[in-house]
């Protein structure tokens, strides 16, 4: 199956891009027009080999003709790399799936992720500059654990400093009801909890 190169027109917003509206400096003294951004999801970075872009963006960034809409091979989008200063670029397979009815960036998308190390979480960003289109990445930013996310629901813990605590002193210090696991004894709920099954 021949896969169907489209040109996708930018030109229209050229003008004003070289007037000073939009984001960062490109080559050429034009200005980086920032296009949207995407938190990959787990099926974005695994093993589907795509990345699903949300549909109102699509429509209005990447827009599809008829022919390329229809054609299961889509078109091409070639992207440079935002921050080796265009030096590479990354093409990718750019297609519409009418059975989830989702616009999609397929081939060429997981040797991206591969060489970007992207993971579930990080964000993808997309910009433009008259004709050119760019790509980014960034890490996402580690959130330390909560306490109320560490806090243990069926057991109470009863943490003991000497690791000479007998075992049988430890069970009989739980009521009997008490598990040792890497040196910390877990106390057992008396009771499980009832469950109301009424139907």
């Amino acid at each position: 199956m021949a896969m169907t190169t489209t040109m996708v027109a930018w030109e229209s917003r050229r003008d004003q891009l070289q007037g000073g509206g939009g984001g960062g400096h490109g080559h050429g003294g034009e200005r980086r027009e920032h296009m949207f951004e995407k938190v990959v999801t787990p099926s974005d970075v695994g093993k589907l080999n795509r990345l699903v872009v949300p549909k109102h963006y699509a429509e209005k960034y990447f827009p599809l003709g008829a022919a390329a809409r229809s054609s299961p091979a889509g078109t091409v989008l070639c992207f440079e790399d935002a921050r080796r200063g265009g030096g590479e670029t990354w093409r990718f397979r750019y297609s519409y799936w009418s059975s989830s009815q989702s616009y999609v960036i397929t081939k060429g998308w997981s040797r991206f992720v591969r060489d970007k190390r992207l993971v579930a979480g990080d964000t993808v960003s997309f910009c433009r500059a008259g004709g050119r289109l760019f790509i980014d990445c960034r890490r996402r930013a580690a959130v330390p654990p909560t306490t109320s996310s560490l806090a243990p629901q069926a057991a109470s813990i009863n943490v003991q400093r000497s690791s000479a605590v007998d075992e049988k002193e430890a069970a009989a210090g739980c009521g009997g009801r008490c598990l040792r696991l890497f040196g910390v004894d877990l106390q057992l709920l008396a009771e499980p909890p009832a469950l109301d099954l009424q139907l």
